[in-house]
């Protein structure tokens, strides 16, 4: 008899899922006014309600280069990518840490309305540690006053790596300086990588196979940039994921508010809503208040979580906050034009 025992693994996410752009999906690599940029992110997950909060971190850098043939500059683009990603849960010194390279490459469809459409491919190595000294098991109790006797569980290595490769796809346009639209599809985690710290099958009974699969994630997201005023512009965004049987649906708006008459200052700001379905039941899980201000090349960020869900008793405990910051280099070319994000 051949026993086995899986289960499914998640990702983490973004509140400010727009502030990291290559999580979001691989094909988003190039999509700037600039010559390069790097976006980091910072999550902090339930801090009033745990000693240790969960930790998440991304950092990105992506380059564009435009084309040229025969002495003449082409309007599509090429862009390579870098992403470092960490996912820390400190209570059982758990890590998650992640590289991966990104190739994308954007065609220019029409000129005239600045038109795009790329598709962009991501691959890397990911890492998963834990210390089992932060641990304890039922047969360390010592039937008096703690647990202070040796366990004896057979544990597997404390260390495993797995290759991951994702897949994307991105359109937009920029028919007129008032408005722009885009519209993208990231597929992650293509090979399903088993991310169990046994080996399959165990080493101990060959009979036993103990596995958990990393599902592959739908990342589905579009938004757009409306200039309502000389001074006001409204960015709606709406992004959804689809990984095994969870659903995850983040929607809201940013309003950009010009603040002074020199260009590149800007006030940022808008409501945010997170919804989630986990087998059977689709419901509100958390409101989210965003502020940022956008100052020439730098977009800086701060979001807050509230959870509102009915499956929580305290909901006040269960808050996080994401800080983030956007760098953009300088453009040169004036003449050539880029896909928009």
């Amino acid at each position: 008899m051949v026993l086995s025992f899986s289960s499914f693994a998640q990702d983490a996410h973004f509140s400010q899922f727009y502030a990291s752009p290559l999580t979001l999906n691989p094909a988003i690599a190039g999509t700037y006014t600039g010559t390069f940029r790097i976006s980091t992110l910072y999550r902090d997950q339930w801090r009033s309600a745990l000693d240790n909060p969960l930790r998440t971190f991304a950092i990105s850098g992506d380059v564009k280069f435009d084309l040229n043939y025969g002495g003449k500059n082409l309007p599509d683009v090429v862009a390579l990518g870098i992403t470092f990603f960490g996912d820390r849960v400190t209570t059982f010194d758990f890590n998650t840490n992640q590289i991966m390279l990104t190739a994308a490459y954007h065609k220019a469809l029409d000129k005239r309305t600045k038109q795009y459409l790329g598709i962009g491919i991501q691959g890397g190595v990911f890492q998963k540690t834990i210390n089992y000294e932060d641990l304890t098991f039922q047969d360390q109790f010592n039937a008096i006053d703690g647990f202070t006797l040796g366990t004896g569980e057979n544990l597997p290595p404390n260390n495993k790596a797995y290759s991951d490769i994702s897949l994307g796809i991105y359109y937009s346009i920029t028919p007129n300086k008032n408005f722009s639209y885009h519209a993208g599809l990231g597929y992650f985690h293509l090979n399903q990588p088993n991310l169990s710290f046994y080996n399959t099958p165990d080493i101990i009974d060959p009979n036993i196979f103990k596995t958990d699969t990393l599902n592959a994630k739908w990342s589905i997201h579009t938004g757009a940039s409306i200039k309502t005023s000389d001074r006001v512009s409204i960015q709606p965004r709406v992004n959804a994921l689809v990984q095994g049987p969870q659903t995850e649906l983040n929607l809201g708006a940013t309003f950009r508010y010009k603040i002074s008459k020199t260009a590149g200052q800007y006030l940022l700001f808008g409501p945010y809503f997170r919804g989630v379905k986990n087998y059977n039941n689709f419901g509100m899980e958390s409101i989210i208040g965003m502020v940022g201000i956008e100052m020439n090349n730098f977009i800086f960020g701060f979001s807050y979580d509230q959870n509102v869900s009915n499956l929580v008793k305290d909901r006040r405990s269960l808050s996080s906050l994401e800080i983030s910051l956007i760098y953009i280099g300088e453009h040169h070319n004036e003449d050539n034009f880029c896909p928009q994000w």
